[in-house]
């Protein structure tokens, strides 16, 4: 029995082997059918480019016609797309074969030459198919880069018409509004345009109300009733959402982001909805003719929009909420953003409706050009309006003059200001000199880029606090990521930072791009820029011209202001979360702001237009003065490199240069800054340091050397004066025990020995405090240690006469103080005025006795001479 259930389990079992390997078999004759399906094929790779370069030749020849539209133009750009998708393709398949048939061909090795033996028939012949290989591969690769260039050239033509199209369109003059001719024509039409409107709208509204007899009366009335709903839910909640977050005390600015993106969800998303519900009403029930869905889709879009806005500006300013608000700026200024902000939002609504309106009825131009700069105008002076509120109180103001200077919330908002009259007064002056299309345009760049710097604002407050929340402290996701990867917390900040730098880089590109793109700049042309700048220059004749230098300048200011960004975000944020030395972050700060310089500079040229030719010719002209005049710089840079690169000197070392010594904060282009110890600043130029004497006092570690010199009288033991030293130093906290204190005895006098305390501290900057602290212990300890000496006696010779006479005046003195106590014992104590006149004559007799006393004092005696070391004890 378990014989056969051995047998019935190793059966089990090569069958399970059997079906496994199955399979495998299976599943790799898949995968080699796949790959043989997908491996590209020479031939049909060729084809392939053939297909593309036949396209590109069709599309060129489309657009060599004469005055091509825009939507014509946006068509090509299409259809062009796909072409360089497919060139990028082919050029990446094609590059590792070229390498591969050289490689095979230069296996073989050169040709022999007519004098040499020939080669066998086998090796020419594989040698002649070895080349043919090559010479097809090759040309292949070259056909592909070539109709790469043509279409990259295509690409760049079809987006300079395009931006002149809309050039052309937006800044074309017309008539103004304040022509009496523009105003006759619109009189003229009026009534035209109103029995169109009439016969149009009427006839719609008639269809709508017949159709609610019916079952789409039904489904319009649903939508309208939803509409309604959410429209009361908006008006009855948001309010109760308000007040339940004003009267929060938590101010944490991430709370405070979460709270404006729900109160933006919940102030848009009703009107949107609701909007929506009846569009797709009326669109599902074909109550909408053609002519009356853009009218419609205006409508729907405005109310959605004007919500949207509204919404946001309350979001971000809480006129009603300041300890929520997420720009900082006073009540008054904020009830006045958020004024303006509605505002001008409604305007543009009800300006787009009126708008469609006129193109559903087919309206005049004169009536058309009226409306639009009617709404132009009405936008302008609700811009103004607003801006002009915004100012601080005067209570502020009389405040402000009264102490020093304060920061005001809301200072800021200043230039903003300014712009937005420019911008105003700029929309007025355009209509009424007759540019009416540049200024509605305006108007709609004025309210988008207003939107936009919302919405970045808010998505670059969630970046800088979410994710370093979200990464640090200890949150779930962070709880995670320690436990399940063993990452450190340094590890997640370090994470972080990086996160949050690459996240705001790609908002602000997608900002520009954003606030750009409706001036005819599109993402590809900003990608094929970008390209053109870091992989090569168009080599032939440059157009200088005003503009192009504006745009160098441009490009470079930004190139500069981002580079220094990046250093100090690697400077005050990245670097410090690692464990480098301030030095080592000194280098890699200083190098990230070259590297930044010279893609600005690259980027620059490459967006002027100047070429490498005519640069190496300005550099070689120059070269003369530069070595001339510039060598000194040019040193000072190059060692500045070298200090850089060799560290022979970093960032927070102590050095000696000459008589100056400090401490290096920083290594420049030019020079390098030292601190002393004085809190001055000395700059020494970098070439100094690379050809003078420099001392590094921490070049290898940061340890220092006290020494201490000292001189103790032969009375003292040597030995204890030793161990008493040892003692000392080791006792002292910061004074390093390996290597160990040694004391030195360097001297030995006639009535003195003289002997050095020397020790190592672990960091050079504490050596001044340490060897104050040894003076002062050793101090202590000597006066313990040393016996109390007596004051010597000093006698001097000669001088008897003078001691007769001062003991003669102390025994006069003493009399009279006797004689003047015992008359003021014996005075009678009544008769009060008597007392009073008798005192003043002991008084009187008492000066004219000191007088008298004087006068019959002696001369006084001669100085006696010095006296002799002798006469000394």
């Amino acid at each position: 029995m378990a014989a056969r259930r051995t047998q019935a389990s190793f059966s089990s079992l090569r069958g399970f082997l059997a079906a496994c390997l199955l399979l495998v078999a299976m599943a790799c004759a898949v995968a080699g059918s796949a790959l043989a399906q997908t491996a590209p094929d020479p031939g049909s790779l060729r084809a392939r480019l053939d297909n593309v370069r036949a396209d590109l030749a069709q599309i060129e020849t489309t657009l060599a016609s004469p005055n091509p539209s825009d939507a014509e133009l946006q068509r090509l750009r299409l259809r062009l797309q796909p072409s360089l998708d497919q060139l990028r393709l082919i050029i990446d398949e094609q590059t590792p074969r070229v390498e591969q048939a050289k490689l095979r061909l230069d296996q073989l090795g050169p040709k022999p030459e007519a004098s040499a033996p020939a080669e066998s028939a086998e090796i020419v012949r594989d040698r002649e198919a070895r080349a043919k290989a090559f010479a097809d591969a090759d040309e292949t690769l070259k056909l592909a880069k070539a109709s790469l260039l043509q279409a990259e050239q295509l690409q760049s033509n079809i987006g300079d018409k395009r931006r002149e199209i809309f050039a052309k369109q937006l800044f074309a003059p017309g008539p103004s509004v304040v022509n009496p001719e523009v105003w006759s024509n619109a009189i003229a039409t009026a009534p035209e345009d109103l029995r169109a409107s009439g016969y149009i709208f009427g006839g719609w509204l008639e269809g709508v109300s017949e159709a609610f007899s019916g079952m789409r009366g039904a489904v319009v009335a649903l939508a309208l009733i939803g509409a309604l709903l959410l429209y009361l839910a908006r008006a009855r909640y948001l309010p109760r959402f308000k007040a339940r977050f004003s009267n929060t005390q938590d101010t944490d600015n991430l709370h405070c982001l979460y709270i404006a993106l729900a109160h933006i969800v919940a102030g848009a998303a009703p009107p949107v909805l609701a909007s929506w519900l009846i569009y797709k009403a009326l669109n599902t029930t074909g109550l909408l003719p053609p002519r009356i869905q853009p009218v419609i889709w205006a409508v729907v879009v405005g109310l959605a929009f004007f919500a949207f806005v509204q919404a946001l500006a309350d979001a971000l300013f809480a006129p009603s909420s300041p300890q929520r608000r997420l720009v900082k700026v006073m009540d008054s200024t904020a009830r006045s953003v958020v004024w303006i902000a509605s505002s001008l939002a409604a305007v543009m609504s009800v300006g787009k409706v009126f708008e469609a309106w006129l193109q559903a009825i087919a309206a005049g131009l004169a009536v058309s050009i009226i409306v639009k700069a009617f709404f132009a105008i009405l936008f302008a002076l609700a811009l103004i309006a607003g801006l002009y509120q915004i100012r601080d109180d005067e209570e502020v103001e009389q405040e402000a003059c009264l102490g020093p200077y304060v920061p005001v919330d809301g200072a800021s908002l200043g230039p903003v200001r300014v712009i937005g009259w420019i911008i105003g007064f700029g929309i007025i002056a355009a209509t009424f000199t007759g540019y009416v299309i540049f200024a509605a345009f305006l108007a709609e760049q004025t309210l988008w880029v207003g939107i936009v710097a919302c919405l970045f604002l808010l998505v670059f407050l969630f970046i800088d606090l979410g994710i370093p929340r979200l990464f640090g402290g200890k949150g779930r996701f962070a709880l995670t990521l320690k436990a399940g990867m063993g990452l450190r917390a340094a590890t997640l900040d370090k994470i972080s930072v990086i996160g949050v730098g690459v996240l705001k880089l790609l908002l602000i590109a997608v900002t520009l791009l954003l606030i750009l793109a409706p001036w005819g700049l599109e993402s590809s042309d900003f990608l094929v820029s970008l390209r053109a700048a870091f992989f090569g220059f168009q080599v032939g004749g440059v157009t200088v011209s005003l503009s192009t230098i504006v745009v160098g300048a441009i490009v470079f200011a930004m190139g500069i202001g981002a580079t220094r960004a990046m250093q100090r975000w690697l400077e005050n944020q990245f670097l410090p979360t690692t464990t480098l030395d301030p030095g080592l972050r000194n280098s890699i700060t200083t190098a990230a702001g070259y590297v930044g310089y010279i893609a600005a500079a690259a980027i620059t040229v490459s967006a002027v237009g100047l070429s490498l030719e005519r640069l190496t010719l300005v550099a070689s002209a120059l070269s003369v003065g530069i070595g001339f005049g510039l060598q000194s710089v040019v040193s000072n840079f190059v060692s500045g490199l070298i200090l850089l690169w060799e560290r022979p000197i970093r960032v927070g070392d102590q050095v000696l240069v000459g008589d100056v010594e400090g401490i290096v904060k920083r290594i420049n282009v030019r020079s390098t800054e030292i601190a002393t110890f004085d809190r001055a600043t000395v700059i020494v130029p970098n070439s100094n340091l690379i050809s003078g004497i420099v001392r590094n006092r921490v070049r290898n570690d940061r340890t220092g050397r006290v020494l201490i010199a000292l001189t103790v009288p032969r009375t003292l033991d040597a030995g204890e004066v030793r161990a008493m030293l040892s003692e000392v130093a080791s006792n002292h906290g910061d004074v390093m025990q390996k290597p160990p204190p040694a004391v030195m005895f360097k001297k030995l006098g006639t009535t003195t020995m003289d002997f050095e305390l020397v020790c190592v501290v672990g960091d050079v900057e504490i050596t001044g405090r340490v060897n104050s602290d040894l003076n002062f212990a050793i101090h202590k300890r000597l006066a313990e240690m040393e016996p109390a000496a007596a004051v010597p006696e000093l006698m001097v010779r000669g001088l008897e006469g003078v001691e007769h006479s001062l003991g003669s005046i102390a025994e006069a003195v003493g009399q009279r103080e006797g004689a003047r106590s015992r008359v003021k014992r014996e005075a009678p104590k009544p008769a009060a005025a008597a007392p009073a006149r008798r005192s003043r004559k002991p008084v009187a007799v008492e000066e004219l006795e000191e007088e008298e006393a004087e006068a019959s004092k002696p001369a006084p005696a001669p100085a006696p001479e010095p006296a002799k070391d002798d006469s000394k004890e």
